[in-house]
C-alpha cells in the first residue's frame, strides 16, 4: 500500500511538472509580451501546479520537484544569461523554493495557509533571483546593482507572479483536493 501510494505520488509530482513547464512554453513562445528581457515573467502561473505538489505532497516532493522544474527552466533561459551563480540561484535555488509549500502539507482547504504557503514560496524566490541578479549585474551595469536586482527588475515579475497564483489557487484549491483524494484513494488532512 505504501509503495503504491509513492508511485501515485510521483506520478502526480511528475505530471504537475511537466504542467508547469507546458505552461512556461505557452507563455514564453505565445505571450512574449509579457516575458521580461532577462527571464522571468509577469503571468508567472507555471508556479501553480509546483506549489501544488508542496501542499499535496509535502516538502520532499515540492523541493525535488522544484527542482527537476528548474533544471527543465535552463533549457528556456535566454541565451548568455546563465553564467556563475545565475546557474545556482536563478534556477536551481530559484524554482525549488516553490516546494517550500510542502511545509504547508495538507493546508491547501484553508485560504489563510495557502496564502501564507505561496507568499512563502514567492518571497523565497524573490530573493533567490534578486542575489542572483546582484552578483550579475554587479559587474556589467552602471547604476546600483542591489536597487536594480532587488527593485527595478526582480520585485514586479515575483510579485504579480505570487499574486496571480494566489488567486488562482484559492479558486481551485476545493477541486485539487477532491482530485487528490480521488486520485490517492485517501484524505488529504485538512486541519
Amino acid at each position: 500500500m505504501q509503495k503504491s501510494l509513492e508511485i501515485k505520488k510521483l506520478t502526480m509530482s511528475s505530471a504537475l511538472v511537466a504542467i508547469a513547464f507546458v505552461i512556461q512554453l505557452l507563455i514564453r513562445f505565445v505571450l512574449p509580451m509579457f516575458n521580461m528581457p532577462f527571464g522571468g515573467n509577469f503571468l508567472g502561473i507555471a508556479m501553480l501546479p509546483l506549489v501544488l505538489i508542496g501542499f499535496l505532497y509535502g516538502i520532499k516532493y515540492g523541493i525535488i520537484s522544484g527542482f527537476v522544474f528548474g533544471v527543465f527552466g535552463i533549457i528556456l533561459a535566454p541565451s548568455g544569461y546563465i553564467i556563475g551563480w545565475s546557474f545556482l540561484l536563478d534556477y536551481l535555488l530559484g524554482f525549488t523554493a516553490y516546494g517550500l509549500t510542502g511545509f504547508f502539507v495538507g493546508k491547501l482547504l484553508s485560504v489563510k495557509w495557502t496564502i501564507i504557503g505561496i507568499t512563502v514560496a514567492g518571497f523565497f524566490r524573490y530573493l533567490s533571483v534578486s542575489f542572483a541578479g546582484v552578483f550579475f549585474w554587479s559587474e556589467t551595469i552602471n547604476a546600483d546593482a542591489w536597487v536594480f536586482s532587488f527593485i527595478e527588475y526582480n520585485l514586479g515579475y515575483t510579485l504579480s507572479t505570487t499574486v496571480i497564483t494566489i488567486l488562482l489557487a484559492v479558486l481551485i484549491r476545493k477541486r485539487i483536493v477532491d482530485l487528490n483524494n480521488q486520485f490517492l484513494n485517501l484524505p488529504l488532512n485538512t486541519n
